[in-house]
């Protein structure tokens, strides 16, 4: 009789416990990565949709079928898993690795009794000499109609008791070569790239400094940023390639979405856009440069994976177009050729853009070289282009309008986006509660459908022309402040300036230390300092929820100031499906600035009982010289020089239901009118007072 030392061998299957779980969670990482890869390939889907509208349909379809073998596999995992879950209340321990059932064995009491215990029989004969029955055969699922196939492994691995049952119950488990993905190694680095930083909104009327880097007819690529980070973002990648170069087949390249592309005349690796292959030569392939702007054609042998290492930034080349100004023959090629003789000399230098138009991919500007001269103004001069007026003769003859409308050749309703919703064409929102709605209801208050009481689904009437019941509620109204008395004199700090004349300012408020709470009250925010740091508390911006349709104009929502990355109330003033774009006017500044959707949320109710802060003003005695949009951008501009962020005196001479009319007058006592007026931007007018104690009621009419 041996003896077993029970520490030594409790330390051995511990120690092959240990390993067992460790292969275990390996393989539950490879698949976490794996899962995380059909993510972010199906997030990309999204942005393939950015194209032209005659491919929209084709690529649509193409994505749509890609996100149901996608989501087959992970309805295939979860059920794996579910079935699992079934068998958590049977005792899982390892057995041997047999397909026939083991006869229980007589319990035993410990260690030593188990060792000394003789090894069951794992015959099937039965001991009365039965007749011996045929197995039934069990339907097996062929396997080229499964996405992931599962099966048993041995005691090696994973294994649990077979039960009593008919039906044998193994343990499921995810083969690890999703080969219906047709995601490699190589097209890992290629999805990993596809999501680059977007490029922050440029504000109108606001001067940024660049450098042209490509210039095509009247389109310019410009870099707003260092051009210290472009370089030395090229730099680091031109390290990284040379030695970790990646040989690529024909099918991996066309799989890429962004990539490392070569130049050998600079000798660096830019930044690019996979556009497709040369269909004249399969070694030559199409690539958009994103921190240059320029389209070329190089070799496939030149292309590399673009790693997440070098995805941290954003496009660094911002497609403008010369604002204000149109080519004058774009059929003359000869004039062509000049231009861009012409255009090319500008290429490299250091500028300033001034934005006229930002609500479209290509921002119009002017630009402002060096020399103080315009690139608008020259292209004119030299006979490229002629100036856009703003101003156009309106036809007296509504039939010759008309004719004129429809004889229009580039007018193409081929090119238009195609809706199957007649609901969605018009309005722009898709219903959504139709599932809710049984679509066996005739109608009639006690009529129902075939299935009855059964039946879980609202019994309401549809529209005939499609419309729905759905509804959401959504905020439009918040309080206004209660505007002062004319005479009254105020110390105002300016927050925002509108137009030349027109601005909005922060007035007196309360001072006095706000009350906190009890512990688990939760209160509506008393002042803007409350209100602000409420709405950027980190428990309040994991509790914003995104909107659930498109926003309405009016619709008071919590947008993203995109200069500080902070979280106040504003009210949607437009918004833009094309780009995706919302145009709000926050509520408490009067800022105006254009954001993406992404950056807008909706507007908890606590946040809507504060009154808005911001109030509009008008500059009493002021008139523009001038109606031209250079002078009114002039005479902003030195209004915003003179008021922004400073805190004046102010004296009111007249008010309405939501402005009032000022003067103003700096620390010195200077009246700001006056200051305008000396600069000759503005000219001054005479103003009086309007006392309004005597009017009992004000009636506005829309």
């Amino acid at each position: 009789m041996s003896f077993v030392d029970l520490a030594t061998l409790a330390m051995h299957r511990r120690q092959e416990m240990e390993a067992r779980i460790q292969v275990f969670l390996e393989k539950c990482d490879h698949a976490i990565h794996d899962i995380n890869k059909l993510k972010v390939q199906a997030q990309g889907f999204v942005e393939q949709l950015n194209c032209e509208p005659s491919e929209l349909k084709e690529r649509f379809l193409n994505c749509m079928q890609h996100l149901d073998e996608y989501t087959y596999l992970i309805t295939d995992f979860n059920l794996a898993v579910g079935k699992l879950d079934e068998t958590s209340s049977t005792d899982l321990t390892p057995v041997l690795d047999t397909s026939k059932k083991l006869l229980p064995s007589p319990a035993t009491f410990n260690l030593m009794d188990t060792l000394s215990e003789p090894t069951p029989s794992t015959s099937t004969a039965c001991p009365n000499l039965c007749p011996v029955e045929k197995p039934k055969k069990k339907k097996k699922p062929k396997d080229e109609d499964l996405l992931i196939s599962f099966s048993s492994v041995s005691c090696s691995t994973e294994s649990v008791p077979i039960g009593n049952d008919s039906v044998e119950k193994e343990v499921l488990k995810v083969q690890t070569d999703l080969e219906n993905t047709k995601l490699d190694e190589s097209a890992t680095n290629a999805i990993d790239s596809c999501n680059l930083p977007a490029q922050t909104l440029l504000q109108v009327d606001e001067v940024y400094q660049g450098s042209i880097v490509h210039i095509d007819g009247l389109t310019l690529w410009v870099i707003t940023g260092s051009i210290d980070d472009v370089y030395n973002l090229m730099t680091d990648m031109t390290e990284y390639y040379k030695v970790n170069k990646v040989e690529l087949s024909l099918e991996q390249i066309k799989s890429l979405i962004y990539c490392a592309v070569y130049e050998e005349k600079t000798e660096a690796f830019y930044r690019g856009l996979f556009i497709r292959i040369s269909e004249d030569d399969t070694n030559i392939a199409e690539v958009y440069l994103v921190d240059t702007g320029e389209t070329r054609l190089v070799p496939i042998c030149s292309l590399q994976p673009l790693l997440s290492l070098f995805c941290d930034k954003p496009p660094m080349a911002r497609c403008c177009h010369l604002a204000g100004v149109d080519l004058l023959d774009c059929n003359n090629q000869e004039l062509l050729k000049r231009q861009e003789v012409f255009m090319e000399v500008f290429i490299g230098q250091a500028c300033s853009i001034v934005i006229d138009d930002n609500t479209s991919e290509s921002l119009g500007v002017y630009v402002v070289l060096q020399s103080k001269n315009t690139l608008n103004d020259l292209v004119v001069e030299n006979g490229f282009a002629v100036k856009i007026e703003n101003s156009t003769t309106k036809n007296t003859d509504p039939s010759k309008a008309a004719a004129d409308i429809m004889s229009d050749a580039d007018l193409d309703i081929t090119q238009c986006p195609e809706y199957e919703d007649p609901v969605e064409a018009v309005t722009g929102y898709h219903n959504r509660d139709e599932a809710d709605i049984c679509a066996h209801y005739k109608g009639g208050t006690e009529k129902t459908c075939f299935k009855g009481a059964r039946c879980k689904k609202r019994h309401v009437q549809k529209h005939p022309d499609g419309w729905t019941l759905d509804r959401v509620a959504v905020a439009g109204k918040v309080r206004a402040l209660a505007l002062p008395a004319p005479g009254t004199w105020l110390r105002v700090r300016v927050t925002w300036v509108v137009h030349y004349d027109h601005f909005y300012v922060h007035l007196p408020t309360d001072t006095r230390p706000e009350s906190l709470p009890n512990f688990g009250v939760v209160l509506p925010p008393t002042t803007l300092d409350a209100l602000v740091r409420d709405m950027n508390s980190p428990a309040t911006k994991l509790a914003y929820k995104p909107l659930k349709t498109t926003p309405a104009p009016g619709e008071l929502v919590a947008a993203l100031y995109p200069l500080d990355d902070h979280w106040y109330r504003a009210r949607v003033i437009s918004a833009t499906r094309t780009d995706q774009c919302v145009q709000v006017m926050y509520l408490d500044y009067g800022t105006v600035v254009w954001v993406k959707e992404d950056a807008v949320r909706v507007l908890e109710p606590r946040f809507v009982a504060l009154p808005a802060q911001a109030v509009r003003c008008m500059l009493a005695g002021v008139a523009v010289r001038s109606a031209a949009p250079a002078a009114l951008s002039a005479a902003r501009h030195a209004l915003s020089a003179l008021l922004l962020d400073r805190t004046l005196d102010a004296h009111v001479l007249a008010r309405t239901y939501d402005e009032i009319t000022v003067e103003l007058f700096d620390e010195n006592g200077y009246s700001i009118a006056e200051t305008l007026a000396q600069q000759k931007v503005v000219e001054l007018r005479e103003f009086e007072m309007e006392d309004d104690k005597g009017v009992q009621q004000k009636i506005v009419v829309p």
